[in-house]
């Protein structure tokens, strides 16, 4: 599975990859990101082809195998023109990483496959739970309590452990009894993180300023921008 990328100019292709290589960070998923070429191998891809090119490649070329298309441009309008393409969807530059993954949506099938998984065995019962589905987790008498965007699952594992194979950038140990995904938190009120699930995850006093700036700089590193040396509380 790949993305292919398509753009009229260096720094276009270079913000197009970007976006593209932290949604998939954020998703947990293995995709290869390279430039368009003229001779592509037939396999399952998603293509970002650039209206405003001015290379003489105007239009999408046919692709082989199973495969999506975005269009992008500067102007709204082009959209209106690029339907007789039959696009998956059209996106307006710079694509920022809502759009994108509103956009992505259209294609699960696509990359679905590629998203890293934990495989639980829960009460006899056998779970394969995408990374990026697990909202939160929280530790429990025997293992802990995994808290994903479909529902409550006891596993045998131990928070550390569990800690141990999930990707730093995303998920944070918030004390000792909890562990979040940075990108399900949706707001920070006094009482603690507040996650996509509707869960508060307390924070301690003592542990609140450091995981503050932790995810100021996610939250700047989410958005494209460079992290700073101290978060200094702000989100």
């Amino acid at each position: 599975m790949r993305f292919l990328v398509h753009m009229d100019h260096p720094d276009s292709y270079a913000a197009m990859v970007q976006v593209l290589s932290i949604w998939t960070e954020l998703t947990c998923a293995h995709i290869e990101i390279s430039p368009w070429e003229r001779e592509q191998p037939p396999e399952p891809s998603i293509l970002f082809w650039d209206l405003d090119a001015q290379d003489g490649q105007l239009l999408p070329p046919p692709i082989q195998g199973p495969h999506a298309l975005f269009l992008c441009s500067n102007t709204p309008q082009a959209a209106i023109s690029s339907y007789a393409l039959h696009p998956t969807g059209f996106l307006r530059k710079p694509v920022n990483l809502s759009a994108l993954q509103m956009a992505l949506g259209r294609c699960t099938d696509l990359w679905w496959g590629t998203l890293d998984r934990m495989e639980i065995l829960s009460d006899r019962l056998h779970f394969s739970l995408p990374l990026c589905n697990l909202v939160w987790a929280e530790g429990a008498r025997r293992g802990c309590l995994l808290h994903s965007s479909q529902a409550c699952i006891a596993s045998r594992e131990t928070l550390s452990t569990l800690e141990e194979h999930l990707p730093h950038r995303l998920f944070l140990r918030v004390q000792r009894s909890f562990l979040v995904n940075l990108y399900h938190v949706r707001s920070l009120g006094s009482d603690g993180l507040h996650m996509s699930d509707g869960a508060v995850v307390p924070l301690g006093r003592s542990s609140r300023k450091a995981c503050l700036d932790i995810y100021y700089n996610f939250c700047r590193w989410r958005d494209g921008l460079e992290p700073t040396s101290e978060g200094e509380g702000r989100v």
